[in-house]
This record gives structure tokens, C-alpha cells and sequence, in this order.
């Protein structure tokens, strides 16, 4: 029988005997106080409530707040601590206290010598794990458990000496090797008590993790865990895990002091069961992992021995598993609870880096991975720098930092590639993709997207072919083709709701409601705008919440809801952080700007444009900077000041000749014609006009049409030309029942043709459209 003794420090605690030695000297304390050391230490990977304590110590939960702190002040006191450093009890507010100095369990053999690893690690931390393991193999205390080290240089042998076994059971032929293409590893079953739940999605990601390494195409662990979230018991009969060719169910329990971990992978109608078995559930599971992928005909990846290498593995799992689950705090919690020379491990940096950056802290995971990469030596750590270069990227693309974003993803494709790191290929690929579509260099973008989506069929990627195609059909609107774009984007939409993937699935709603609103289907684009709210109501991340907040408010403002908008726009300005949400608040003065002018107040929209003209929105989105700079000059026009307008749209037209060829034609000519209009040139007007419209009509954009034919309409009108104006409109009128320009567009025309009750029935539609929308001028001419 074996019984464990905490070593921490100077000090020894003793639980049988119920003696606390300091040096080998025995410290006098009453048993309540060492009682409650004990229960601390013994469960030093949680807090431990206040009532708890009580109960367990007392007997009794009713004690006193005074008896209790008396003995946590007691304790502070002989181990040299107090209530301010807590460098031995920490409290935790509202809660109770936490066993925080790092501790060593020795077990002593008390009858007959324990089997070899014997011994189940007392505490789930793995920091607090490796440490005993480190000490267990030198203490001459320890009789018979041998080191870490030496079960990872033994693992083969340990494969059979620690009872790892493979059973075969076919369907109706003979034990034959299992082959599969792709794999779906799902959470693991656990029976080990409240402690060890973070193996749930551990232990799925180390077995999807070694597959994978063993060159067996798995699916990523993130889809799996949205998956689950998202269909719970129903997520077994998901497309995505029908359709893998390997489906693995690990599960793990505790029982006779060993792990024993088990994967039942089934295939073409045969089930595949082996085990692995060891005094850590870590190395359990890569036992058992390492035999599938001997069953299956693969050869299992190798690993660096070593007490440290088992630290950052379960460390990292651990972490994994808190984001893959939602919990962020809880990822942050166990770095800063982790050993300061595990916290300095490149790859437990990394992991840090990226909880912050799941987080929408971009600005503190950039600096932490700028300052990793300063000490990675790119010969011994090619793949660490290609991941983490690829997150930077992500992170300059989130922040519209373009150029810095394609330098860091380009730099994560050349390292990924000489390091042989497909699945970070494929990411940075992706990230290419997006810079380019920045650029709006949308041939380099559809074969940067073309790239990652082969890599990531090939590695069994449902999550990241999905993305893929997210991409593409957002690169297809950017095309200027809104009705080929949507299709992808609901199909996507269907995709990422059945993985559970709301990051994801937020963006492909935000580009739904972009393309239902290019194609006046503005009832649709509320209807999808309003699908946000179940999104933020599970905690969208932050900066994605503002986004969802200015897409919604677009919507709102299309359907005529200005007030509605008005409160979006304004919780975005005051709530949003200036630096990491300046891209969105740039983007919601767009919004405020056009709101502005269906109000009629030339002035304030003039003044909200020019806000939003920042160099950041240039970068990131030249499509809204344009929308900004031709709101600008048509406010500014509006408001009868023509020299600053002509000043406006003259820069304009610089700014379009400088950029990519034919974006921005349409737009530009419509500001020249506006321009002309405004200064009583007739003819130029009309001739711009023309211009725009037949520019608008070859990009086969329902809103850039409708855009300029309601201008065109007016000046048309204004010249005596009514039955042009009738021609231009007959371009537009299939969208009068459903866009307020189209159905104002026909009013007017049929009032200059003195058709009282058409022009009476198109007023009164555009009416029924127009919510609050501004419609002095239909209402003076119609009348």
C-alpha cells in the first residue's frame, strides 16, 4: 500500500500522520488548522470553496468566517506567508482559497512494493505533475516508479509490459489491416472524477494530434467541439462525421493506481478497440494512439523524451481544451498557473499568444508573438515561427494592416513549406487569399484560395474547405456578382451552423446580408441580420459583435429603420475601442453618413464621410473609403458648396486612376455627374450620367444600377427629356416593389408624364417603403 507525502519548500506534510515538519522538525498546529493544509494541498489544481472547507475540516458547513480565517492566518504565518504576498494560500474572492506554492508528492511503499508506474498523479496540473514525475525518479523514497523519461524511451516495450492491446473484430472476414483517408477522432469518454474533466477534449485532440502526425488525415479538433456544442447527442449523425472514413472514440478511466486509455475506431463495417495503459492518462494515450497507427499500417511519429516534453504536451492539451471549449479564462488561468520555465517554452508562448488572440486582445498577442520570435532560431524551429508568423498575419488582416499581414503570411508559406507543415501551408494560403482580396487582386485571390483548399481536402479539413468556399463566394461579390456569391454564402452559412462554428458562421451572415443588399433584397437582409442576435447572445467575440452590430444597422437603415440604426451606430461609437474597433467605427460613419442624407441633412453627413476617410479603412476596405469619398462630395454638393465638392471629386478621380484598373469608374462618373448637376451644366450631367449608368450595367449590380438611374431619372426629367427618363426607368422598375429609389424612380416618372393615378400608386408604395426615410422631393413633384 502506498501513502503520499507533500513536500513544499522547507516543509513536509505528512497526511496520515497529520504532522506538518519544517526541516525535520515537527511544527506544532492544532488539527483543524493542519486538517485544513491538507484538504488544500490535496487539491491544489482548484479553488476550494469556503463551505468546503468547513464541511470537510469541521464536519460541518455552519462554521464561523472567524474560526476559518483564523486558521487560513495561522497557516500563512508557520510557512512564512501572509495575507498580502499569498505566495503559499491564495484567496480567491467570493470564493475561498487556493493552494498556489508548487508541490512535490513523494510515495512511500508501506506493505508490499507498488507495481512499476503505479502511482496516479495527485494533482491534475501538469506542471505539478512533471515535477513529482522529475522528483519521483531521484527520490530514494520512490522504490519502484522509474522516470518519465524513461517510459517515453520505453514506450514500444511499455506498449506490452503496461498492457497495451489492439482486439480486431470484423464484420465476416478475416483480421486484416484497417485503412482509412480521413479520420474524426470525437470527445473522449472520462471516468476519473471532476478534476480530470479537461480530458474531455484533451485527450480528443492528442489522439487527433498523433494521427495526424502519423500522416493519417484527421479532422481538426475545433470542428469536432463545434460540432458537439452545436448538435449535442445528435452530432453522431452529422454529414461531417457520416462521411469520415475512420470515426475513433477514445475513452479513459482510472482504476488499480493506472490509466487506461481505449479507442474504438470503426471503418467500412469493422471495428478496430486497442488500449494503452500507464500511470498518466498522456502517455496512456499515445500508447494507445501509436497502435491504431501501427493497425491502420502507419508508423507512429517519435517524441522527445523527458519529464519537461510530458509538462508541455499535457500543459498545451490542457489549454487546447479550454479554447476549443469556450473557456478562455480558464486557457489564461493555466499559463499563469504554469511553472515560469514552462511559461517561457516556446511552444506554451505560442498557446498563450493565441488564447489572447481568440480572445480579441490583438494588440497583446501580436507583442507576445513579436517578442517569441526574437528568440527563435529559425533552423531549429522553422514550424513554431511558421504558426506563429500565420497568426500574426490573421492578426494584421483583423487590424487592416494589409501589407504587414501578407509579409507575415508569406513568411509563415515559405517556413511551413521548408518545414513540411501542411496544415499551416494551407492557413497562410488562406490568409494570402485575403490580403489579396483586400488588394482586390481577385485572380491572385481565387488561386491563393484554390491552393489552401487542396491542401486542406487533403488533410481531411471539413472546418477549413468550408472557409475556403466562405471565401470564394465573398471573392465572387467582390467580383461585383451578388447573385453568384449568395448561393456559396448560404450554403456555407448551413455548413458552419452545422459544425457550430459561430466565429466563422458570424462572417458568412455579415456577407449574406452585403449580398442581399447589392441585390435590393432588403427584406432578406434584415431577416439574416437578425439571425445575430442568437450569435451574440453566446458571446460573439467582441470585435466581431461590433461588426455584426454595423451589418445590422446597414440592414436596418436599407429597410428604412433609421432610429434603429441610429442606436447600433451609436453603442458602436461608444462602446467600441477606438484602436482595435477603428476599422468598424470608420465603416459605421459610412452608414451614419447615407442616414444623414435620406434625412436631408447635407451638412452632418458631409462631416461624418470625412471622418470616416481614414488611412486605416483605405488599407483594409477601399470599397467603403470609396462609398465615403463619394457620399462626401454628393453632401457637399447638396449643401450648394461647390467649390469644396469639385475639389472633392477632382481628388477622387486622382485616387481611382491610382488604384486597380476599373474600380471605382461607375462611382466616379456618378460624382461627375452630380457635380455638373449641381453647377447647372446639363448637358455634362446627363452625359456622365449616361457614362455611369452603362458602367453599372456591365458590372450587373442591382444597387450600383438603381444607384445611378435615380439621379439619371431626375436630371432627365429636369431637361424635358421624359421619355428617356421613362426609358431609364424601365431599367429599374422590376425593383420598385421592393426598393424605395426604384418605386421613387417610377413616381417620378409618371408624375412628368401626368399620369395621376400610376404616379398615385407608385408614391404610395414608395411611401410604404421609405420608413423614415426623407421623401420631400417625390412628394413636391408627384403633388
Amino acid at each position: 500500500m502506498a501513502t503520499s507525502h507533500y513536500r513544499f519548500g522547507p516543509f513536509l506534510l505528512d497526511p496520515q500522520a497529520r504532522e506538518l515538519q519544517r526541516d525535520g522538525q515537527r511544527i506544532d498546529l492544532p488539527l483543524s488548522t493542519i486538517d485544513c493544509l491538507i484538504h488544500l494541498v490535496r487539491h491544489r489544481d482548484r479553488p476550494v470553496g469556503r463551505d468546503e472547507l468547513a464541511a470537510t475540516v469541521w464536519d460541518r458547513a455552519d462554521v464561523s468566517d472567524v474560526s476559518l480565517s483564523h486558521a487560513i492566518m495561522r497557516l500563512r504565518k508557520v510557512l512564512g506567508d501572509d495575507g498580502n504576498a499569498q505566495r503559499t494560500i491564495r484567496t480567491v474572492p467570493r470564493l475561498g482559497y487556493r493552494w498556489v506554492m508548487e508541490v512535490t508528492e513523494e510515495v512511500e511503499a508501506r506493505a508490499e512494493p507498488a507495481p512499476a508506474e503505479s502511482a496516479m498523479p495527485t494533482s491534475a496540473d501538469p506542471v505539478v505533475a512533471a515535477r513529482e514525475a522529475a522528483d519521483e525518479a531521484a527520490s530514494p523514497a520512490r522504490p519502484s516508479r522509474a522516470g518519465l523519461a524513461f517510459a517515453f524511451a520505453a514506450l514500444v516495450v511499455a506498449l506490452f509490459a503496461a498492457g497495451a492491446w489492439w482486439v480486431l473484430r470484423p464484420a465476416s472476414q478475416p483480421s486484416t489491416p484497417m485503412t482509412a483517408t480521413s479520420a474524426i477522432v470525437l470527445p473522449a469518454q472520462v471516468d476519473a472524477g471532476p478534476a480530470w474533466d479537461w480530458l474531455r477534449f484533451g485527450l480528443m485532440d492528442l489522439v487527433a494530434t498523433q494521427l495526424r502526425r502519423g500522416e493519417v488525415a484527421t479532422t481538426p479538433s475545433e470542428t469536432v467541439v463545434a460540432l458537439v456544442a452545436s448538435l449535442g447527442d445528435a452530432a453522431g449523425d452529422s454529414p461531417v462525421i457520416a462521411a469520415a472514413a475512420l470515426r475513433v472514440q477514445p475513452s479513459a478511466n482510472f482504476a488499480h493506481e493506472r490509466w487506461t486509455v481505449r479507442l474504438r475506431a470503426q471503418a467500412d463495417g469493422r471495428r478496430l478497440d486497442v488500449e494503452g495503459r500507464a500511470a498518466d492518462p498522456i502517455l496512456a494515450a499515445r500508447a494507445a494512439a501509436d497502435n491504431l497507427l501501427i493497425k491502420l499500417g502507419h508508423v507512429p511519429p517519435s517524441d522527445d523524451p523527458g519529464d519537461v516534453a510530458l509538462a508541455r504536451t499535457t500543459l498545451r492539451q490542457r489549454i487546447t481544451a479550454a479554447v476549443l471549449g469556450g473557456q478562455v479564462e480558464i486557457a489564461r488561468e493555466l499559463i499563469r498557473n504554469a511553472a515560469p520555465a514552462l511559461q517561457a517554452d516556446p511552444e506554451i508562448a505560442l498557446s498563450r499568444a493565441t488564447v489572447e488572440f481568440f480572445a480579441g486582445a490583438y494588440e497583446a498577442s501580436r507583442e507576445q508573438i513579436e517578442a517569441l520570435l526574437e528568440r527563435l532560431p529559425e533552423a531549429t524551429h522553422a514550424g513554431l515561427r511558421a504558426r506563429a508568423f500565420d497568426t500574426l498575419g490573421a492578426i494584421a488582416l483583423r487590424q487592416g494592416r494589409i501589407d504587414e499581414s501578407a509579409h507575415a503570411y508569406a513568411e509563415a508559406a515559405r517556413l511551413a513549406e521548408a518545414a513540411d507543415a501542411t496544415h499551416t501551408l494551407a492557413k497562410a494560403w488562406l490568409g494570402l487569399g485575403g490580403v489579396a482580396s483586400q488588394r482586390l487582386q481577385l485572380e491572385q485571390a481565387a488561386d491563393a484560395y484554390g491552393r489552401a483548399r487542396t491542401l486542406l481536402e487533403g488533410e481531411g479539413d471539413a472546418f477549413g474547405v468550408a472557409a475556403v468556399d466562405l471565401n470564394l463566394g465573398m471573392n465572387a461579390l467582390q467580383r461585383g456578382q451578388p447573385d453568384a456569391a449568395l448561393p456559396m454564402l448560404r450554403d456555407a452559412e448551413q455548413r458552419f451552423r452545422a459544425l457550430g462554428a459561430e466565429d466563422a458562421l458570424g462572417t458568412t451572415l455579415v456577407a449574406e446580408v452585403d449580398a442581399e443588399r447589392a441585390l435590393l433584397e432588403h427584406a432578406a437582409a434584415l431577416a439574416t441580420s437578425e439571425r445575430f442576435a442568437a450569435l451574440e447572445a453566446r458571446g460573439a467575440n467582441e470585435r466581431q459583435r461590433w461588426e455584426l452590430s454595423l451589418s445590422r444597422a446597414g440592414a436596418l437603415a436599407g429597410a428604412g429603420r433609421l432610429s434603429e440604426a441610429d442606436a447600433l451606430l451609436a453603442r458602436i461609437a461608444d462602446a467600441s475601442d477606438p484602436r482595435e474597433d477603428a476599422i468598424v467605427r470608420a465603416q459605421a460613419n459610412v452608414v451614419a453618413a447615407a442616414i444623414a442624407l435620406w434625412r436631408d441633412d447635407a451638412a452632418k453627413a458631409a462631416e461624418l464621410a470625412a471622418s470616416a476617410m481614414q488611412p486605416g479603412l483605405e488599407a483594409r476596405n477601399r470599397a467603403d473609403y470609396l462609398a465615403a469619398w463619394v457620399l462626401r462630395a454628393t453632401a457637399l454638393q447638396r449643401a450648394g458648396e461647390m467649390a469644396r465638392a469639385r475639389d472633392e471629386v477632382e481628388r477622387l478621380g486622382d485616387w481611382i486612376a491610382s488604384g486597380p484598373a476599373g474600380f471605382g469608374r461607375s462611382e466616379l462618373l456618378l460624382a461627375q455627374a452630380g457635380q455638373a448637376a449641381a453647377e447647372g451644366d446639363a448637358p455634362l450631367a446627363l452625359q456622365r450620367y449616361a457614362l455611369a449608368l452603362d458602367a453599372a450595367t456591365a458590372r450587373g449590380v442591382a444597387e450600383d444600377i438603381v444607384a445611378v438611374a435615380l439621379p439619371y431619372v431626375r436630371a432627365l426629367i429636369a431637361a424635358q427629356r421624359i421619355d428617356d427618363a421613362a426609358a431609364v426607368n424601365g431599367r429599374i422598375a422590376r425593383w420598385a416593389d421592393h426598393d424605395l429609389r426604384a418605386a421613387w424612380s417610377q413616381a417620378l416618372v409618371y408624375s412628368a408624364r401626368e399620369q395621376p393615378a400610376p404616379a398615385a400608386k407608385a408614391l404610395e408604395r414608395a411611401l410604404a417603403l421609405a420608413g423614415e426615410r426623407s421623401l420631400s422631393d417625390v412628394i413636391t413633384t408627384a403633388h
